[in-house]
């Protein structure tokens, strides 16, 4: 190579490494306030549908059943804001809202055809969330990459409506009450940010989430033909959830 060739590579690396050193200057302020936004994909677990008393006075399903049921999967969307108290520390609170789940299920009991049901189940949830940014052990050594591990605490107000189970033999289904019910979350996750520079990041991640439980109203389960009255039924809502968003750091 050249004395010139040599001058150009020389002059390509030095600027290559400037460009991955600025962002990761950025990520070793100390403190800071920072905003973020986030959508994602959530695809939930089995549901674990049941009645809250098999053996009451009007249970939905019976005891001696088996029900097998999933929630579906859903987008998700989230707001928040946050504070990094340390360089490898930091954390936010933030409001999420997964509005498409989709619970489908089906009750087998012995010596009976299968009964499939389904309903609309929609989440709200607010959670206090920790990181520990692995950048900010190492500094300087990941260049615009920000790997993080994660967990938070919370409150998730989860509504299941729209219940409707069909006997195999009929066409016209009975629909059972709706419910809203508020439940402890909590969530572990990992993700990495990508230093864009002048305080932006993008954020992408994995995250386990149990949203706690949803929960219909016992009432009057209802066909074309007449009503009965049922006991509550509910189910647990827990997703495996990829989220990409964006940061803002002050």
């Amino acid at each position: 190579m050249t004395s010139r060739g040599s001058r150009i590579a020389a002059l390509g690396a030095a600027g290559l490494i400037a460009a991955l050193a600025a962002p990761a200057q950025a990520q070793d302020k100390p403190t800071g306030f920072y905003v973020r936004g986030d959508v994602s994909a959530a695809f939930s677990t089995q549901a674990d549908t049941q009645d809250d008393n098999c053996g009451g006075g009007a249970p939905y399903f019976g005891c001696g059943t088996t029900l097998d049921s999933s929630a579906g999967s859903s987008l998700g969307f989230s707001i928040g804001g946050g504070y990094r108290f340390l360089p490898f520390f930091r954390a936010d609170a933030t409001l999420g809202y997964r509005p498409m789940f989709g619970l489908d299920g089906t009750v087998t009991r012995p010596g009976t055809i299968d009964r499939p049901f389904d309903a609309d189940v929609t989440s709200l949830n607010g959670m206090i969330n920790g990181y520990l940014d692995i950048a900010g052990l190492m500094p300087g050594r990941l260049g615009i990459l920000q790997p993080y591990v994660m967990a938070g605490i919370g409150l998730a107000h989860n509504d299941i409506s729209d219940i409707n189970s069909r006997h195999p033999t009929s066409t016209a289904p009975e629909t059972l009450p709706d419910g809203g019910n508020l439940s402890f979350a909590w969530t572990l996750g990992v993700g990495t940010g990508i230093d864009m520079g002048k305080g932006i990041v993008i954020d992408v991640g994995y995250k386990y989430l149990d949203l706690g439980e949803f929960k219909s109203d016992a009432g009057n389960a209802c066909t074309a033909t007449g009503c009965r009255y049922v006991d509550s039924i509910s189910g647990g809502l827990t997703v495996h959830e990829f989220s990409a968003g964006l940061r803002y750091h002050f």
